[in-house]
């Protein structure tokens, strides 16, 4: 009876760990969610139990880095951020038009293509 107990209850707790640092870096219950199922459910299944407890100690760890890292740091990581996804959002935006991809390709490119 005791080896079900804590079966049930480690996964619960390391999921609630990895819910509540997640939450703490991304302030989205959904994201905490998702993350916090992967520890509580391999952990109730029983397969890649390490997995799932290093996922859960590296998000705690990162969330206690974070929490002791100072505020002008915080903000020049959350506008470089911000940047990096704009890049990215106009990289797949041109990607996605073909009249705008067409003319990033060099003609050196289009040869490569067509062999």
């Amino acid at each position: 009876m005791e080896r079900y107990l804590v079966r049930f209850i480690k996964p619960t707790a390391l999921a609630v760990i990895t819910f509540v640092s997640v939450y703490f870096l991304t302030k989205s219950s959904f994201i905490g969610l998702i993350a916090s199922s992967i520890p509580l459910l391999l952990g109730w299944l029983g397969i890649m139990e390490t997995f799932a407890y290093g996922m859960a100690a590296m998000v705690f760890i990162f969330a206690v880095i974070w929490a002791v890292v100072p505020a002008d740091m915080k903000v020049f990581v959350g506008q470089q951020a911000t940047a990096f996804a704009e890049e990215l959002r106009k990289e797949a935006d041109r990607g996605l038009n073909r009249k705008d991809a067409d003319k990033s390709v060099t003609e050196a490119d289009k040869g490569v293509v067509d062999r």
